[in-house]
């Protein structure tokens, strides 16, 4: 059967009317099946904080909320994985900060733009840094150990956890602040170069509380100072840099919600109000602070302004400590 003229003209005309209201009702009778929740990393990391969500967010949703870890390439492959996803609000994300604010900056050939090729709905969990010593070296202040290395160029060497990674940048923004020649040892992971301080492999690391609070707490690793603004309640003697006049402004590691570009703003919404609602109850607050870290509440509207201007920071450290991974 041909259409007529005016009746193709017709139906160019409603169309969009048309997609809009199958948007609503698709975001009106969601979810009615099993949402998929990827997480771009191995597990045993901070995918822990997506197994801590996802069985509220399934209660909330009343359907279930399966993780799936897709890891590679810094996040890269998970993202992909997540971008190339039916926008239909049954797949969404759980991506550490390297991935979606640091990737970009550092990676030439990026193959996706996390702002523009994702839809952010949530910063859910935060978590300082900490610089960590192998405890039978004698400085017992991070001031004291940056004069040393000051004194002594090129002796002193860091342990990275992973190239790229938030550890990376906040250690060569302090590099090149302080005017540190600390050449970096690279390691496959968190947990290898945490070990590598500790067996004395290397002197010192920096890397997020959650994972390294339980070496601290047996004696295994030294904590001189923390990232963040305030102190920390699972470390309230450790230091800030901030207050030691080391560092002008914060650093965490965080972790956020994103889904694919197109997803009805309805789904999105919702997500964000479960997200916050699981967030503010104290079982899950709780064990989320127990790891060292901190639950947030953002607003979809805050969490992508906050992404753009941790992506435009992280930006301007690796342009001045000339960092690519290719």
């Amino acid at each position: 059967m041909r259409l007529t003229r005016r009746a193709a003209l017709g139906l160019l005309a409603t169309s969009p009317a048309l997609a809009t209201s199958s948007a609503l009702a698709q975001g009106r009778d969601w979810p009615n099946r099993r949402l998929r929740l990827v997480v771009p990393s191995a597990a045993g990391g901070y995918e822990v904080y997506a197994r801590i969500l996802a069985p509220r967010l399934a209660e909330l949703l009343g359907q279930p909320v399966v993780v799936d870890n897709k890891p590679g390439a810094n996040g890269i492959i998970g993202m992909q994985e997540v971008q190339r996803s039916p926008p239909d609000g049954y797949t969404f994300m759980f991506a550490h900060v390297g991935a979606i604010s640091i990737g970009s900056s550092i990676y030439p050939n990026m193959p996706l733009d996390p702002v523009d090729d994702l839809t952010s709905i949530s910063v859910a969990v935060t978590s300082p840094l900490v610089w960590l010593l192998n405890p039978a070296l004698p400085f017992r202040t991070m001031p004291e150990f940056i004069a040393k290395v000051q004194a002594e160029p090129g002796n002193w060497r860091y342990g990275l956890p992973a190239s790229g990674s938030i550890p990376h940048l906040v250690a060569e923004d302090t590099k090149i602040r302080h005017k540190l020649d600390m050449p970096a040892v690279p390691y496959r992971s968190t947990p290898q170069s945490l070990m590598a301080v500790i067996s004395g492999e290397v002197p010192i690391t920096v890397d997020s509380l959650g994972a390294s609070a339980g070496h601290i707490a047996g004696g295994k690793l030294r904590a001189l100072a923390i990232t963040s603004r305030e102190r920390s309640e699972r470390l309230p003697e450790v230091p800030t840099m901030l207050e030691l006049g080391l560092d002008p402004r914060e650093w965490v590691a965080w972790y956020a919600f994103m889904a694919p570009k197109g997803t009805p703003d309805e789904i999105i919404q919702r997500l964000n109000t479960v997200i916050n609602q699981a967030l503010r109850e104290e079982p899950v607050a709780t064990r989320i602070r127990d790891l060292g870290a901190s639950p947030r509440i953002t607003t979809t509207a805050e969490t992508l302004g906050f992404i753009r201007a941790e992506r435009t920071d992280f930006g301007a450290i690796a342009k001045a400590g000339k960092i690519r991974v290719e």
